[in-house]
């Protein structure tokens, strides 16, 4: 998942660990595997309507155990063998260590006869069994540390939380035609229990989740899903699903409601859709606002708490408990973590499937993401132009004393999922990246870099994270795209400032014409550059045109929620054209067509064969 970081007005993003989690990175998980598993005598039985899974050819179960000591979930696994004799399991990230459990009661006489390590492939086990057979797997799950503090997996007294990455194992051969039909169930707790997940929400002691068919691979649609259970509140309303843990009666402790939950998530839907021109249908997204009782040493937020992260159909959120609900801050977080939707799942795949290299690209799913976000927290009024020059006055800084920032892309990729600061180095430079073009484009008469990725977005129905070899990246869509206007300079930046590491250059008009250098004093050589707003930034057309990303118009400009800390509105009503959508006027017709035709197309084979 990407980097993940606040977004305090005047702050730099703080960044997370860059491993997959909850809201702030998975953290290594602490698992058990029970010793071989045993053919699955029965289904659970449940009271709802969705309880039968006998048509459930792969099934997982999920049972929290939250009174015991320690907490833990009972998690099982059940496939069908086809006519193989051994089956490949996909570990969930953190899973580098197995180690054997007692036989859960009442399971059957042992039907695999062993699970073997794949030699590099700390991820992966091969399990054997007899053809034909129903394999099921137990195991018993201790999350490690402080449920509290975040993580892949929450266990609080009265409800539970996790990712898909971070709990559920996929088998080999899931997304073959005759594979059958997949279920998630989740059980155990009271009557009155509340579920809600990326694919859906239901009551009752037990539910059964049935993901729906689509493009991406069942393992995103498994793996990069959030679910929760047990005493949470919620707001239904179309499109989205606002859910949280009931406050337990000390409203100090938690001052959420689901209903400014809704409110606040449903004003940044719209915006970031508005922002996108995005009329396509879509299922419901789930906004997961959970609580964390850590506290940062300076006061911020904590890096496991105050921030956003993307999912499949669904944000994660999280606030320390006893903060008072800022909606401002709300809104900040889902800005950032839309942005990072919309580039992981809209654009394209930003890896190939089976191939682990989403890393590579984590300057564009990532560096991107917050290159969006940024100048949409300014359209907004959600940052101020000072808010906006802090916060990268701050990461330039950063970028500048990284020792590591001359590093080629492939080392600080392998290197930045244990290294949170090389995982930001990544993110910096494809910001830098991003603004480069952009201003590239500007001075070309064209409109910037949002309004390219706004016309390379494709439909919900088919976003996916990762695709088959035979499909371009996001990243090759993306070079096309630009190589209309900027012929070779792309792919020529690219592998200067990308794949070989060239340090970027800070000059007058990197942050483009809403802000000025300040160069330091001759005799301070070790200070860094700073930019500071120009007077009246956002009032001037040049800084509009740049911020609103089409020239001479303020088209596809939010309206900032009542009480935001703008200084100044910088945009006006959206420019509207006969045959147009909101941010995307006539003009771009042609570049249009040409982003995506398919002579354009043929000229991404150089860096298809590369790691762009």
């Amino acid at each position: 998942m990407p980097t993940q970081h606040s977004t305090q007005p005047g702050r730099t993003a703080r960044s997370a660990a860059h491993c997959c989690g909850l809201v702030a990175g998975l953290l290594a998980v602490l698992l058990a595997l029970a010793p071989p598993a045993a053919l699955a005598q029965s289904t659970p039985a449940g009271n709802d309507s969705n309880s039968d899974t006998r048509d459930c050819a792969l099934l997982w179960q999920v049972t929290p155990q939250l009174q015991a000591r320690p907490a833990h979930l009972r998690v099982s696994l059940r496939f069908e063998a086809g006519q193989r004799s051994s089956t490949m399991l996909h570990l969930p990230a953190g899973w580098d260590g197995l180690q054997a459990m007692a036989q859960a009661d009442g399971d059957a006489p042992a039907l695999i006869d062993r699970m073997q390590a794949v030699p590099g492939q700390p991820a992966m086990r091969l399990v054997q069994h007899a053809p034909g057979a129903q394999v099921q797997l137990h195991w018993r799950l201790v999350p490690p540390g402080d449920a509290a503090q975040g993580g892949s997996i929450q266990l609080a007294p009265r409800w539970f939380a996790f990712s898909g990455l971070g709990l559920l194992p996929i088998p080999d051969g899931v997304d073959e035609p005759a594979a059958g039909r997949s279920c998630i169930v989740l059980a155990g707790l009271p009557d009155q229990s509340r579920w809600a997940s990326s694919h859906g929400t239901a009551e009752g002691a037990r539910v059964v989740f049935r993901p729906a068919a689509g493009a991406a691979p069942l393992a995103q649609r498994v793996q990069h899903s959030l679910y929760a259970g047990g005493a949470l509140q919620w707001r239904l309303q179309p499109g989205l699903a606002a859910v949280l843990p009931d406050a337990d009666g000390d409203t100090r402790a938690w001052p959420w409601t689901a209903e400014r939950l809704a409110s606040v998530g449903g004003h940044a839907l719209a915006n970031a859709r508005q922002q996108w021109a995005d009329t396509a249908a879509a299922p419901p997204w789930l906004l997961l606002l959970l609580p964390t009782t850590t506290a940062a040493a300076d006061g911020a937020m904590p890096a496991s708490g105050g921030l956003g992260s993307a999912w499949h159909q669904a944000l994660a959120l999280q606030t320390p408990a006893g903060q008072p609900a800022d909606d401002a801050l709300l809104e900040r977080l889902l800005t950032q973590a839309l942005a990072r939707a919309w580039m992981a799942d809209r654009i394209g795949p930003l890896a190939h499937a089976g191939r682990g290299d989403a890393a590579l690209r984590a300057w564009f799913s990532d560096g991107w993401a917050e290159f969006l976000a940024h100048r949409s927290l300014l359209r907004q009024g959600l940052w101020t132009a000072d808010d906006y020059a802090a916060a990268l006055n701050t990461r330039i800084a950063a970028y500048l004393n990284e020792p590591a920032r001359a590093l080629p892309n492939a080392q600080v990729a392998a290197a930045s999922a244990g290294q949170p600061r090389l995982a930001e180095l990544q993110t910096a430079r494809g910001e830098w990246l991003a603004l480069h073009w952009h201003q590239a484009l500007r001075r070309a008469g064209q409109p910037g870099l949002d309004a390219v990725l706004r016309r390379l977005q494709m439909a919900p129905a088919q976003a996916r994270r990762e695709g088959p070899i035979s499909e371009p990246l996001a990243t090759h869509r993306v070079m096309a795209a630009l190589r209309t206007v900027l012929h070779d300079q792309p792919l020529r930046e690219l592998q200067q400032h990308i794949d070989q590491g060239q340090p970027f250059a800070f000059g007058p008009d990197t942050l483009g014409p809403c802000f000025s250098l300040q160069r330091p004093a001759p005799a301070d050589l070790a200070a860094p550059p700073r930019y500071q707003p120009v007077a009246q930034a956002l009032q001037q057309a040049d800084c509009r045109g740049w911020l609103m990303s089409e020239p001479g118009t303020d088209a596809a400009a939010p309206v900032p929620r009542a009480g935001t800390r703008a200084a100044a509105k910088p945009a006006g009503k959206a420019a509207k054209k006969p045959g147009t959508r909101a941010g995307q006027p006539a003009k771009a017709t042609k570049s249009t067509k040409a982003a995506t035709a398919t002579k354009p197309a043929k000229a991404t084979k150089p860096a298809a064969r590369g790691r762009h």
